[in-house]
C-alpha cells in the first residue's frame, strides 16, 4: 500500500484515501531488489536471466505460487517449503531487506512465474 502526498493545512492531497499498488508496478524495482541482493548468483529465473545452479530453479518451482508462499520462501527459509534448500538460504532476509523491497521482490517474483 502507498499513500499520496500532503495536500494543503495538514491533509493529505488524496483526502486521506489509499491507494493500492499492484503487483506490476512493484515488479520492475524487484528486478532491482533481487539484483542487489545477489539471488540470480544461486537461482536460476528467466525473467532476471539469472543462470544459478545452487539453489531451485524459480521459474518452474514458484510457478502458480502465491505471493504468500513466495514471501515465506524468502523470509523464513527453513520452514520446509524448499525442501533440501532451506538451510541454503540466509535466513535474515527479512531484516536485510526493507518492506517496501521485499514487496516489490515478491511481486517481481510472481509476475515472473506465472508467465
Amino acid at each position: 500500500l502507498a499513500t499520496a502526498g500532503g495536500g494543503g493545512k495538514g491533509e493529505p492531497a488524496d483526502g486521506g484515501r489509499i491507494q493500492r499498488v499492484d503487483a506490476a508496478d512493484r515488479a520492475p524495482r524487484g528486478l532491482e531488489v533481487w539484483a542487489a541482493q545477489g539471488c540470480g548468483s544461486c537461482h536460476r529465473f528467466e525473467p532476471a536471466n539469472a543462470t544459478g545452479t545452487l539453489a531451485p530453479n524459480l521459474t518452474r518451482s514458484l510457478e502458480g505460487r502465491s505471493e504468500k508462499y513466495i514471501r515465506t520462501s524468502i523470509v523464513a527459509p527453513s520452514a520446509g517449503l524448499s525442501r533440501n534448500y532451506g538451510d541454503m538460504m540466509p535466513p535474515d532476509y527479512a531484516k536485510r531487506i526493507a518492506p517496501a523491497d521485499l514487496d516489490a521482490l515478491v511481486a517481481f517474483l510472481a509476475q515472473g512465474s506465472s508467465r
